[in-house]
């Protein structure tokens, strides 16, 4: 039984290699698809051999990063399978000056871009009526027809000697209602429309640059226009596939189509190939307005934060990064190590806030906080001074107002005192009906200091009466 045990394990971590050894291959290949310097054949290194020998070495580079502001209207871009957003405002500005630019794509970023000049993404045929080896993942795609006469092909420059081309897993394109470009190849289709594969068209009045029917003379153009070619299977580029004589033909044509002189003159510019992920910086022209700038800081920022994520923070960044947190954490381990311990007495030893208190000192605590309502010392006047003229006047608790009036008269009090202790009684009553009514009552300091000095004055004269009246009765005996 041990010796099956340690067999079965060994077979396991075997085939945990395998697996992880087929993992990174794939990872590497994956990673290697579309790229200039390969020479597998998912490369691409025979296209810019084919570019070089049809243009020139100098003219064709190969770049990671794209600065618009340094281009020039007689150059030419090639994007091959895009894996970023290309940024539309200043490439439409480099077409409108006359240039010219491809974009090869299929599964990559390319869509976004190629939809602000109307042309979208679609299915290719799910049963197309020429593929190799019988495989519909590698439909046979045909030179389109002429748009003079449908039967005969297309005279485009990139068609010239192709009679085929052979694709791998492309997609299709698709022209919104009323866009008028010319059609380059077909995926011809059993059952179903023929597809669209690659597509090419002018940016610009093509009325003014020569290059539509009734225009001025191609000797005299009176502007520049630029061109757009969008394909959509960049597979057929791989150096696996530029061993068919139609692909191949087709690559030429593309080159020689992108760089071929204008109407407006000679070209003679650069073809700039990127592929993958790439930067891009720059305006191209005239000042770039509000929105574009804020676009371009946007796609730059999305770019930044790709490459960390991708490469990890630059090294002076990161060493910046982690000082300042050291010194943050210095700074607050100093203020957090140098506070002073004051120990709190417990509960039990506390003294007893005097709002907490029963009795006069607790009443008195809440009557002269700040926060506490003034309709609360109203009526705490309010109930001192019924108390006392209820005991002067012999009346019963709770007496009414007019009754305390009537016994105040029935005692002596003239006309005007009477009318003043009811002005006061009415006034101290309106701390009752605020609290009746939940209504926080607003009184100022120096009215709440008058209406006390009256009640004062009230019962100092109260007293007066009395000791006034015992001593006469004293006299008497």
């Amino acid at each position: 039984m041990g010796r099956l045990a340690d067999l079965a394990s060994r077979q396991r971590r075997t085939a945990a290699f395998a697996l992880f050894t087929l993992f990174f291959s794939a990872s590497r290949w994956a990673a290697a698809a579309f790229e200039p310097d390969d020479r597998g054949w998912e490369g691409t290194s025979e296209l810019i051999a084919l570019a070089r020998g049809e243009i020139g070495q100098s003219r064709v580079r190969v770049i990671t990063s794209l600065d618009y502001s340094r281009l020039d209207p007689a150059d030419a871009i090639v994007f091959l399978h895009p894996e970023v957003d290309i940024r539309f405002h200043p490439l439409a500005s480099f077409l409108a000056a006359g240039g010219r630019a491809a974009v090869i794509d299929d599964l990559g970023t390319g869509a976004s871009l190629l939809e602000r000049f109307h042309i979208h993404r679609a299915n290719a045929p799910t049963l197309p009526a020429l593929r190799l080896r019988d495989n519909s993942n590698l439909p046979i795609a045909l030179p389109a027809p002429s748009e003079s006469s449908a039967a005969e092909t297309s005279d485009h420059p990139t068609l010239r000697g192709v009679d085929q081309v052979v694709t791998n897993h492309p997609t299709a394109l698709r022209l919104e209602p009323g866009i008028e470009l010319t059609r380059l190849l077909l995926l011809p289709a059993r059952g179903e429309p023929d597809a669209l594969l690659a597509v090419t068209g002018v940016i610009g009045d093509a009325r003014a640059c020569g290059l539509a029917s009734g225009a001025v003379s191609r000797d005299t153009p009176t502007g520049h226009c630029g061109r757009l070619l969008a394909m959509g299977d960049p597979s057929a580029f791989i150096n696996l596939m530029l061993r068919y004589p139609g692909n191949r033909k087709f690559a030429r044509g593309l080159v020689t189509y992108l760089l071929e002189d204008d109407t407006w003159g000679r070209r003679g510019g650069n073809l700039y190939v990127l592929t993958g992920s790439f930067r891009q910086s720059g305006s191209y022209g005239e000042s770039a307005g509000l929105r574009e700038t804020l676009s371009e800081q946007q796609a730059a920022l999305i770019d930044w934060i790709k490459d960390v994520q991708k490469n990890g923070l630059p090294e002076p960044f990161a060493i910046a990064l982690a000082a300042i947190l050291v010194i943050a954490v210095a700074i607050w381990a100093g203020f957090a190590g140098g506070q002073l311990y004051v120990p709190a007495l417990p509960g039990y030893a506390r003294g007893i806030p005097a709002v907490a208190q029963g009795g006069f000192a607790g009443r008195f605590a809440v009557l002269a906080a700040p926060s506490s309502d003034r309709a609360l010392v109203l009526l705490e006047l309010d109930h001192s001074l019924r108390a006392r003229l209820e005991q002067r006047f012999g009346s019963s608790p709770g007496s009414s107002h007019g009754a305390l009036l009537d016994a105040a008269a029935r005692r002596g009090f003239d006309p005007d005192r009477v009318r003043a202790l009811g002005a006061l009684l009415t006034r101290l009553s309106a701390g009752k009906v605020a609290l009746t009514n939940a209504r926080r009552l607003s009184v100022s300091d120096s009215a709440l200091d008058a209406l006390h000095q009256r009640v004062l004055d009230i019962l100092a004269e109260m007293n007066d009466q009395e000791e006034a009246q015992r001593d006469s009765s004293s006299q008497h005996r």
